[in-house]
């Protein structure tokens, strides 16, 4: 008999502390839950509802483009990469790319708009594409890429490139393959940044294929001195959004929430918590990226040099680019590259 009271209760103080463990775990599962909710509340920014205030047109056909721009699988997010100290600071964004979630094709798109491309921008005439930003935020930023090139970008996300790294570590890393030249440059940039900002110098202590940190990735990504100016820039730009998707691609999709919560103090979104896992999502299917970068070069005029006032600008065919643009998005043909 005492022994079968021995067995009683060890019984309910087994299930006593079971029930302990599963409230604590649900205990650390609200907050878990809540800290994420409150980041994303944090980064969550609105843009204007009325879709002709970011430049889209209620009947695509009238850019007069004939492609699959009104297939819902095809989700457009503008990206943004700033360099400003403080939050309220304007900024011209340095980084303008356009990231494609192709479900139709199962592939992620990455197109790069030319940061000193000549275009209109409402209200203050023909400048650098990137100026629309500093003079109306992402509302601007967005307003114009849809109105010069025909798209139907609803949502955003900006980086500020001081904060950049902390995206890049979130996923363990990135793997480029950096030349000696990129090597210094990169080095030199990482230098400045660590003095404005009172932090320790990751230096990059060779070339070749490697994986970076969030800071050495980022002094990568900056690098204008070598090779073709910003041409070649942006195409570093690419290679480092390339491979956090090969990163994110390869981790097991129960750690995408934590990958998320730990982005989302360091990125401005106006996309919804539950639009940013759905399109998480596409990680799971057998997808591909690809990128390009527009102008292309065949469409550059005068060797895509213009002055006006003093200040150079990249000229190009606009019309030829708006095309080429809308199929690679829409219609899936690649342009050819230079």
């Amino acid at each position: 008999m005492a022994k079968r009271r021995r067995k009683l209760k060890t019984k309910k103080l087994i299930g006593t502390l079971l029930v302990l463990v599963l409230l604590g775990f649900i205990g650390w599962g609200a907050y878990y839950v809540a800290d994420t909710i409150r980041l994303f509340n944090k980064s969550k920014t609105e843009l204007p509802s009325d879709p002709s205030d970011i430049g889209i047109v209620s009947q695509p056909e009238e850019s007069g483009l004939t492609d699959n721009s009104t297939d819902h699988s095809i989700v457009n997010i503008a990206l943004f990469g700033v360099d400003r100290r403080d939050e309220t600071e304007a900024a011209r964004s340095d980084v303008i790319m356009i990231a494609t979630v192709d479900k139709r094709h199962n592939k992620i798109k990455l197109s790069s708009v030319m940061r000193d491309s000549y275009v209109p921008v409402e209200g203050y005439g023909k400048t650098k594409i990137n100026a629309a930003y500093f003079y109306g935020g992402p509302t601007l930023a967005i307003k114009t890429l849809n109105q010069v090139f025909g798209l139907d970008i609803s949502d955003y996300v900006t980086v500020n490139f001081r904060e950049m790294a902390a995206i890049v570590d979130a996923v363990g890393g990135v793997e480029i393959d950096i030349s000696e030249a990129e090597r210094k440059d990169a080095n030199h940039n990482m230098i400045e940044q660590a003095a404005m900002d009172g932090s320790k110098v990751d230096t990059i202590e060779k070339a070749g294929l490697q994986t970076l940190s969030g800071m050495q990735a980022v002094g990568y990504a900056r690098i204008r001195y070598v090779g073709n100016a910003d041409f070649e820039r942006t195409q570093r730009q690419r290679n480092v959004m390339q491979a956090i998707f090969k990163k994110g691609k390869a981790v097991s999709p129960l750690q995408y929430p934590e990958m998320i919560r730990k982005m989302l103090p360091v990125v401005e979104t106006s996309l919804d918590l539950s639009e940013i896992m759905d399109m998480a999502g596409i990680l799971l299917r057998d997808v591909s990226m690809e990128d390009v970068r527009f102008p292309c070069n065949e469409d550059l005029i005068d060797g895509g040099s213009l002055k006006v006032d003093g200040v150079d600008y990249l000229y190009y065919d606009l019309e030829a680019t708006r095309q080429k643009l809308h199929d690679f998005i829409y219609n899936d043909v690649m342009p050819d590259q230079p």
